[in-house]
């Protein structure tokens, strides 16, 4: 087998597409195991669009980025108290083990010339909000990434019934950098 980026037939091999998902970060998010659990499902499943999918993109999924703290009963917070989710901008290895290989991971995926990777898809769910919605935050100046996120959203907003556009936000908030 050929390494990534590799040579086939004297040209240069297309980057492998990778979407990276991730769930439960917040363990009293109890709906993003459904959500997760629904796209597994649909991934391995005999519809041709999976088979299409699975042929063309690797996913790679996480479905509970904090279960210490799901085990615990915890709603937001990781053993050591704190909420992972605005740990992602210097994640520590002793208190946000889970934080810190995921963006391990993350920045491995995004350095390899045989990978390209496309989305990530930290799935939530909320307390009082009805039906999937997305945040999306355009925090760098890259127009093709930008419009890639938003024409993601309308393809959920014209595709599946569940998805509400109107409750999804765009922000550029430099706080949740990560």
């Amino acid at each position: 087998p050929e390494e990534s980026g590799g040579r086939k037939g004297g040209r240069p091999k297309a980057p492998r597409r990778v979407v990276f998902v991730s769930a439960r970060v917040h363990p009293g998010e109890t709906p993003a195991s459904y959500m997760c659990h629904g796209l597994l499902d649909f991934l391995i499943g005999p519809d041709p669009a999976a088979k299409a999918l699975r042929k063309a993109v690797t996913f790679v999924v996480v479905p509970m980025l904090n279960p210490d703290g799901v085990f615990l009963g915890n709603y937001r917070c990781s053993t050591s108290g704190v909420d992972l989710n605005r740990q992602w901008a210097e994640p520590s290895e002793t208190l946000d083990p889970e934080n810190y290989h995921v963006k391990d991971l993350l920045r491995s995926m995004g350095s390899d010339p045989g990978i390209s990777l496309d989305f990530v898809l930290d799935l939530h769910a909320h307390s009082t909000s009805m039906n999937a919605f997305c945040y999306v935050n355009l925090l760098d100046n890259d127009m093709a990434k930008m419009q890639k996120e938003l024409i993601f959203l309308r393809l959920l907003a014209n595709n599946c019934k569940m998805f509400s556009l109107n409750n999804s936000r765009v922000c550029c908030d430099p706080t949740k950098v990560g």
